[in-house]
């Protein structure tokens, strides 16, 4: 779609990022936004090594249908990347569905430690499964734990009232959730605006798109608009300074 990307010390991808923009505009077509297609695009674009970390990290923003050994085994593989932001958002991701997990298994009354995602080492997890706190003794540990948990509620509104009702309550818990990964994405990117953590960073947005064009139009259009002014060429230039 656009010329090759420039990489100067360390794969920094000038000219992608500026058209990060155009790939997304360019995605819009009458049958809703093509996140795969963006994806496509952008990951011509990548060294292998970086290209590597964005399949890896692509898989990781669709698992639904997958079984759980096929998903620890993408958590291990994103945990031993060489890509640090990639390692970074794995360990956020896995924790982030660990406590969504469960806080589900808590409330329908199942246990919670054989609902959990488990890969060696993960002292989150251990601590899921065993603590009977509100906050599941993870304040300290997780920065949003409490934003997260007031997205869950207490789940009365899925299993009561109207449909109508329901399906407000997930579009607004899903809201939730995927505005803390996009924030959380930005944050790990912040300290390198040209580089494969912005590129990735971008994918997540991408994806989080995709799956709200299809779940919810209008709230699909409005994070592509966020997406997009986040990236005006003015902020794009003063990343530069």
């Amino acid at each position: 779609m656009f010329g090759g990307a420039q990489m100067f010390g360390g794969a920094q991808y000038y000219t992608l990022v500026a058209s990060l923009r155009e790939y997304a505009a360019g995605a819009v077509g009458e049958k809703g936004f093509d996140a795969a297609a963006v994806y496509g695009e952008v990951r011509r674009e990548l060294s292998r090594e970086d290209r590597r970390a964005a399949g890896l990290l692509w898989s990781l923003m669709d698992i639904y249908g997958l079984s759980r050994e096929r998903i620890e085994e993408l958590y291990a593989l994103c945990g031993a990347s060489p890509c640090g932001w990639l390692r970074e958002w794995a360990l956020f991701d896995r924790n982030l569905r660990n406590v969504i997990a469960a806080h589900t298994a808590r409330a329908k009354g199942r246990s919670v430690a054989g609902s959990l995602l488990t890969i060696e080492g993960d002292e989150v997890a251990v601590t899921l499964g065993k603590s009977s706190a509100a906050d599941f003794n993870l304040r300290g540990e997780i920065d949003y734990i409490d934003r997260l948990l007031t997205a869950l509620g207490d789940g009365r509104n899925a299993d009561g009232g109207s449909e109508l009702d329901a399906k407000a309550y997930i579009v607004e818990k899903e809201r939730a959730i995927d505005t803390i990964r996009w924030e959380k994405a930005e944050l790990l990117a912040e300290e390198d605006t040209f580089g494969a953590p912005a590129i990735l960073a971008y994918l997540v947005k991408v994806a989080i798109i995709g799956r709200w064009a299809a779940l919810d139009p209008q709230t699909g259009r409005e994070m592509y608009e966020r997406l997009v002014r986040g990236m005006s060429a003015e902020k794009i230039e003063s990343k530069k300074i």
